[in-house]
């Protein structure tokens, strides 16, 4: 059986290219940037390792996009599935990397680390004080794979957690509290911790506005989810005239976060840089499911991930 040819996009998670590079039953193909990638697929290439789109990648070839992330919104889901094009995603390969860095995040707000390392640049020894996570109220917005392992996390460290599902009826995890889309407002009153790891909205609207973040009053805001979710102007008045205490953000809209925003000066504000997905461990566990789709492409067997 002739060698799949495998078209990886030049930005990928920590280590995929050395795994694929390992993968004896694909031709790798590493192009240098967009342009490259549609070439490589209209010359004939099969499958896309990719987090990232453009129309051009759609060539008459393309089989399988193989994503390297847990979000779908970048992708022309009806015009791939009028293609026959399969879609997979990394679900479930960096849950607990990513529940890791809200937690990360979420410390560095209640125990004040941001600002223990700006006074770091200053050479200024200041004693702060901080907030204890016990006995502090959590809601979990988006209770997938990521939301699950945060949710976990969060009662381990004895603090009361409710949580917010599309389908609560369909929930099998470890909370007991779970809402639906219509008790965010309730939830958000509730929290003194209110944790995204939901997935963008289809229509790319914020989900947090200024009511929710206004009833959120003096809590901490975390997001892992989708910079998209949060209303980025009510966000910055929330922590400039509002009651806000902090904001702990792997993802930003727009991203990357300009370099004339507010947000990087802010004391109450942490900002990583859309990596609480990476880790060493990463490609490992993606590769699993990459091999496994692999063989359902070459033999039919059965596909894991597949959105369509």
């Amino acid at each position: 059986m002739s060698k799949v040819r495998v078209v990886l996009h030049p930005a990928h998670p920590f280590g995929v290219a050395d795994f694929l590079s390992s993968v004896s039953e694909i031709q790798l193909e590493q192009p240098r940037d967009n342009a490259a990638v549609a070439a490589c697929l209209q010359d004939g290439a099969e499958a896309l390792v990719t987090y990232t789109w453009r129309d051009e990648f759609l060539s008459p070839s393309l089989r399988w996009v193989a994503g390297t992330g847990a979000g779908t919104e970048q992708y022309p889901l009806e015009r791939l599935r009028a293609r026959d094009v399969v879609l997979t995603t990394a679900a479930g390969a960096h849950s607990g990397t990513v529940a890791e860095h809200a937690f990360a995040l979420l410390l560095s707000l209640t125990r004040r680390i941001g600002e223990a390392v700006r006074h770091m640049t200053e050479s200024r020894w200041t004693p702060l004080v901080g907030e204890e996570l016990a006995g502090k109220r959590m809601a979990v917005i988006g209770l997938g794979r990521i939301g699950e392992e945060i949710a976990r996390r969060a009662a381990n460290w004895d603090m009361q957690v409710a949580g917010m599902k599309r389908n609560p009826g369909n929930y099998a995890g470890c909370l007991q509290d779970v809402r639906g889309e219509d008790a965010l407002q309730d939830l958000c009153a509730w929290a003194d911790v209110l944790m995204l790891a939901a997935p963008a909205k289809p229509d790319g609207s914020a989900l947090i506005g200024a009511k929710e973040l206004e009833l959120l009053g003096a809590g901490w805001l975390v997001n892992v989810g989708r910079g998209s979710l949060v209303d980025a102007d009510a966000l910055r008045a929330a922590l400039s005239q509002g009651a806000l205490r902090g904001a702990g953000l792997d993802v930003t809209s727009p991203e990357p976060l300009p370099e004339d925003s507010p947000l990087w000066l802010s004391p109450k504000v942490v900002v990583s840089a859309h990596y609480a997905g990476s880790s060493s461990g990463y490609a490992a566990r993606w590769g699993r499911i990459f091999t496994q789709n692999l063989q359902a492409l070459r033999e039919g067997a059965d596909w894991e991930n597949r959105l369509i």
